[in-house]
């Protein structure tokens, strides 16, 4: 009885994180404050840095909408 209150518990803790984002609410998300880094030529001037270094490309992320035009 007790294992099943800690799967029931552990179940909605998960799930506390879950919602839909409606279309209209995403311009809140996709809002430049939500950016982390501090300078964003800053940081693309090191991904380029280190894609020379490295000998690759890619793989560092996406910003943006979700319409590939970030």
């Amino acid at each position: 009885m007790t294992k099943s209150y800690v799967i029931a518990l552990i179940l909605l803790i998960s799930l506390m994180g879950c919602t839909t984002i409606k279309p209209w609410e995403r311009s809140r998300l996709a809002d430049p404050i939500m950016i982390f880094d501090e300078n964003p030529i800053e940081k693309g001037l090191k991904e380029h840095h280190i894609d020379n270094r490295e000998g690759s490309k890619g793989g560092t992320g996406a910003q943006g909408g979700g319409c590939g035009c970030g």
